[in-house]
């Protein structure tokens, strides 16, 4: 199988040496380093064919990247690299801390590696792991892995524990003894204002940046552009499904229009409830979500408990037409209703009876 890593992460003039198209002795020259280039471009074509379909060369070029003189690979760790340059670094270099410091504190690093390194160090190296808790909750195996690796302090693990609760991790750890153990712990200790802050910080940190930010692009108006925002939003929930319930309440409170409408509808009414009071939530969004009959009774009464939005009249509206809207909700917007909206209320099977019948009543003195 061909090495993930793309041609673009080396200059044109060098691909030909990684082109699985290219003879293998010109392929082999790069695997063994002796192609002429920097060490950022030297490091990456071996990276490239250590994945490479020939076993000669992918076993010639993980041969040689092993023994690569520190300083070529020191000097590629100091240039921007490819996310899988680095990975496959690591996996090469992972009993070289001096390599794995430079590759753990660099942003571009996959969670992955990671989660792949927890598992496996001691020392300074394996502290930077501990100290990531952004990377820990936006990647859950990190934690895993540093559970089960011997060379993690009882304090360490007994940290990463707590840490994993308070974030929501219940999913990921049931069953656990430790995790169970630092339930234990949190409910017996009291609440800390400023580390509860610091921890809102963290999670918000750890959330895909394209949830948080605003699309600013119009409603779809080809069938072209609504395929697409459909398939955008189908990655959306894959994402979402990853989240803890911690990163879902912090982002259905932070998060885009994307992300809250569909977390309205999260079956957790602590996080559904989250969204609704998202301050980017404007009249035409809480229309949409009063009409809904996926969201929950509490969104129900929150939006009908907003003045600003019961203002509109067609929110008033999707409200009384929503079954999950509580009987005494709908009444107290009923007198509201125009002729012609009372007479579709009235013929409603979907509705409470009583609520119909009350339409229907309401109906004859106007006509």
């Amino acid at each position: 199988m061909p090495s993930p890593i793309p041609a673009s992460a080396l200059p044109e003039a060098l691909r030909k040496h990684i082109d699985p198209q290219s003879p293998p002795p010109v392929r082999m020259m790069a695997a063994r380093g002796l192609v002429p280039a920097p060490p950022k471009d030297t490091v990456t074509m071996m990276c490239v064919l250590a994945g490479d379909d020939d076993p000669k060369i992918r076993d010639g070029a993980q041969a040689a990247l092993a023994k690569l003189p520190e300083k070529i690979v020191q000097g590629a760790l100091r240039e921007k690299l490819h996310a899988l340059v680095l990975d496959q670094l690591a996996r090469t270099f992972h009993d070289k801390s001096s390599f794995l410091e430079a590759i753990l504190i660099n942003q571009d690093t996959p969670d992955e590696t990671f989660a792949f390194l927890a598992e496996r160090l001691t020392g300074q190296a394996l502290s930077i792991i501990v100290e990531n808790q952004v990377r820990q909750l936006r990647h859950p195996p990190i934690l895993i892995a540093l559970v089960q690796n011997p060379a993690v302090s009882k304090a360490d693990v007994d940290r990463v524990m707590d840490f994993a609760v308070r974030t929501g991790m219940d999913e990921q750890f049931k069953g656990v003894a430790a995790y169970t153990e630092a339930q234990d712990r949190i409910k017996a200790r009291p609440v800390d204002e400023a580390e509860e802050k610091r921890l809102q910080e963290v999670i918000v940190q750890s959330l895909p940046q394209e949830l948080l930010k605003e699309d600013e692009r119009s409603e779809p108006r080809t069938a072209e552009e609504a395929a697409e925002e459909e398939k955008k939003k189908e990655t959306f929930v894959q994402m979402l499904a990853k989240l803890t319930s911690g990163q879902k309440v912090a982002l259905a409170q932070k998060g885009n229009k994307t992300a809250r409408m569909i977390l309205v509808k999260d079956s957790n009414r602590v996080i559904a409830s989250a969204a609704i009071k998202n301050p980017g939530i404007n009249a035409q969004e809480a229309m949409m979500i009063a009409g809904n009959r996926a969201v929950c009774d509490d969104v129900i009464r929150i939006i009908a408990q907003n003045n600003e939005w019961t203002r509109a009249y067609t929110v008033k509206v999707a409200l009384i037409n929503n079954p999950k809207t509580p009987l005494a909700i709908a009444m107290k917007f009923l007198t509201h209703l125009r002729h012609a909206d009372l007479k579709a209320l009235s013929m409603n099977k979907n509705v409470s009876s009583t609520l119909a019948q009350t339409a229907k009543n309401m109906i004859k003195p106007r006509t």
